[in-house]
């Protein structure tokens, strides 16, 4: 019967550690087996002229998608579902997701949602499963979503691409076009010098002509023809001149609004100038406040100092007041007076030295600004009278224009008047002082005319370069929104920017790998502590044993227990359950020692305490439970249990399995099993000292019940 009971004992940490790691081997390796409730109630919606189902086609991939045991089905049912706990989570499409999704182009775009209940009443871990695969699968519907708008968007650029092109060949013609007006107005400009200077002569010759109206009879013939070549000239300068004008009036709106703009950014640029300014003073007059600040607080420095010297010496010359506590404090007063008002000179010091570089950094920006300011002040002068010059010109057309009637009509008149000057001598008089004046309001013309063109030939360059830019700009833009592609790689790598791999190096296959370390550690305390209710750790059944004797015997026979506990849970694990680790001798030897320091801190504690000792060692299983982070991370327990962590010692049994079953790093392992040798050493010793200082053996009979107890078959 010993042996069964010795046996059986053997057998408790593997039957501990075997049914839990079985009964976890791998839940994760069979999310397909979950039940989650799938519910589509979107109406799909018009996307860029096409209709869109954006909840049908998520519902098709879900189809496609093994990772869970989807339940396709009505709100209904799913409700229902959820109620009698036939399923985890329930994943619902809302009516207007596709809607939503299609709102990104609209003016008011919404952010589409996927609605996840997760049923944690029934199952906490499996709900917060669903959650993190919703997550997911909301990833990658988004991605999804994320390159059909990217490629809505990059298939404008073409079209884009093309009307800059457009632009920039208009804007060529149109730097062409500038380029003969520029010639034109330049060449109009040399002639209307010529017929300034012509027009100012013959308003000066007019009185002699008319004085010299009696010798016109001998010319007549000339001045007809001289007057019918003045007609046609007359009409061809009047259909250039219109157009002249019209280009010039255009030139003068332009300017116009380059002025207005202009002038709204002297304004702007004065208000930056005001603010800068009253900065920069407000900066200054702080800088002084610091300095004036510095220069007391070092005098109140200086001053405490003295005071709090100067006490401490009264205090020293006065040793009958070194007993007094309101003297005591007042100069520990003193002192901390002393103490902060050093503190405070420090910190002024350093705020004085910060208010400095502020100061100067806000002169230097005052000065940039008043350049700013001054810049843009030559370039509203310059704008001004580019308008200025634009619109005299205008008018000097205008006028020009409005005068060449009268001139034709003058002609006429003079060819008329020449043709029939033998007969129509009398009326000559009249004739000439109509002519003069209309000569004389030609100069005046003429003369305004050659004003507005001198300023127009200044600024057609200005047109031509201007146009010429706006054409090299508008080619480099089509060239590189020509370069936007959409194809599938520019989609993807928009959609989703940033890819992430994993590394596997410190990946644990299964969650059995992962958890074995908590259970094995778990098992072998509990299997120790069985040990000790079936087996007694103080008294023995042989006479006369005591002291060392007695010691050596309790030793081996709870150290052979661990062995055989240790072995046998060991060589199931491994090679019956097939339980993954990096060193199978490693992995014996570390679980040997784990066995046995267990089982001498248990033995410890039951021979010092009797029966209390087992509930010591119980209380020690549930701290150690609770503590040593096996399976939540220790930065997620509580605070007491963070501060017991590195005091127990399954905390380093489980840390060691991690190393040997899992990541291999020996090293660290051997560095467990001497933080374990701690425990082991201390209890020996404790152990020891508790058989080799007791005066005698007790009784057999006092101690039956903690003698081995027969078992019954």
């Amino acid at each position: 019967m010993m042996i069964i009971t010795f046996v059986a004992v053997a057998l408790v940490p593997i039957l501990y550690s075997g049914f839990l790691l079985k009964g976890t081997w791998d839940p994760y390796g069979q999310l397909e087996k979950l039940p989650i409730a799938v519910v589509n109630l979107d109406q799909g919606a018009d996307f860029q002229g096409e209709s869109r189902n954006v909840g049908k086609e998520f519902i098709d991939e879900l189809k496609e998608n093994n990772n869970f045991s989807w339940g396709f089905m009505s709100a209904e049912e799913a409700a229902q579902g959820m109620r009698n706990n036939h399923y985890y989570a329930t994943i619902t499409v809302p009516p207007t997701f596709s809607t939503d999704a299609a709102s990104i182009t609209s003016s008011t775009p919404k952010q589409a949602e996927i609605i996840f209940e997760s049923n944690s009443y029934y199952n906490f871990v499996a709900g917060q499963i669903g959650e993190s695969a919703t997550k997911e699968l909301k990833n990658k519907l988004s991605k999804t979503l994320t390159e059909a708008y990217s490629t809505s968007i990059l298939s404008e650029f073409e079209t884009i691409s093309d009307g800059l092109s457009e632009a920039g060949k208009g804007a060529s013609d149109l730097q062409a076009g500038a380029q003969t007006l520029s010639d034109g107005i330049h060449e109009v400009k040399t002639n209307l010098v010529i017929l300034a200077d012509g027009t100012k002569q013959l308003d000066d010759s007019a009185g002699l002509l008319q004085k010299g109206a009696t010798s016109l009879s001998s010319g007549a013939s000339e001045v007809s023809k001289g007057a019918a070549a003045l007609a046609g000239g007359v009409s061809q300068l009047q259909n250039a001149g219109a157009q002249l004008e019209l280009g010039a009036q255009k030139s003068a709106a332009g300017a116009s609004s380059l002025v207005t703009g202009l002038q709204a950014s002297q304004t702007g640029a004065d208000q930056l100038v005001t603010g800068l300014a009253a900065s920069s003073k407000g900066t200054t007059q702080l800088v002084e406040g610091l300095t004036s600040a510095l220069s007391a607080s070092d005098k109140l420095e200086d001053g405490s100092a003295q005071l709090a010297s100067g006490l401490e010496a009264f205090v020293a010359a006065h040793p009958d007041l070194a007993s007094n506590g309101a003297v005591t404090k007042l100069l520990a007063a003193s002192k901390d007076v002393a103490e902060g008002n050093k503190k405070l000179h420090d910190a002024e010091k350093k705020l004085l030295t910060g208010g400095q570089s502020v100061a100067s950094g806000t002169e230097k920006l005052v000065t940039g600004a008043e350049k700013l300011r001054d810049g843009n002040k030559q370039l509203v002068a310059g704008a001004t009278q580019l308008q200025t010059g634009g619109q005299q010109l205008a008018d000097g057309l205008h006028t020009f224009n409005a005068n060449l009637p009268q001139l034709a009509a003058g002609g006429t008149k003079l060819e008329s008047g020449a043709a029939q000057v033998s007969t129509g001598a009398t009326n000559l008089a009249s004739g000439m002082t109509q002519m003069t004046a209309g000569i004389h309001k030609v100069a005046s013309g003429a003369a305004q005319l050659n004003d507005g063109a001198t300023a127009l030939d200044a600024g057609a360059p200005k047109l031509v370069d201007g146009s010429g830019q706006l054409a090299t700009k508008l080619n480099d833009a089509a060239k590189q929104t020509a370069a936007v592609k959409a194809d599938d790689n520019t989609i993807k790598m928009l959609a989703e920017p940033v890819k992430i791999t994993a590394n596997d190096d410190r990946k644990v296959a299964i969650y059995a790998n992962g958890i074995a370390p908590y259970f094995i550690s778990m098992a072998l305390f509990a299997g120790s502590l069985v040990f000790t209710t079936i087996y007694a750790a103080r008294s023995t059944f042989t006479p006369g044993a005591r002291g060392f004797r007695l010691l050596v015997s309790k030793l081996l026979t709870f150290s052979l227990m661990s062995i055989f506990q240790a072995g046998i849970a060991t060589t199931v694990l491994t090679y019956v359950l097939d339980l993954k680790v990096q060193s199978i001798p490693l992995f014996y030897i570390f679980t040997f020692v784990v066995g046995l320091t267990f089982m001498l801190i248990i033995q410890m504690c039951v021979t010092w305490l009797d029966q209390p000792g087992r509930f010591v060692v119980l209380l020690l299983m549930i701290l150690q439970l609770a503590s040593s982070a096996g399976t939540y991370p220790l930065e997620l327990l509580p605070n007491w249990a963070q501060a017991l962590h590195p005091w127990l010692p399954m905390t380093y049994a489980i840390q060691g399995f991690r190393y040997v079953i899992s990541s291999g790093q020996y090293t660290d392992m051997w560095h467990q099993v001497g933080y374990l040798s701690i425990y082991l050493v201390g209890s020996l010793i404790l152990t020891s000292v508790y058989f080799l200082t007791r005066k005698k053996t007790e009784n057999n009979k006092d101690d039956e019940h903690e003698q081995l107890m027969p078992v019954t078959v």
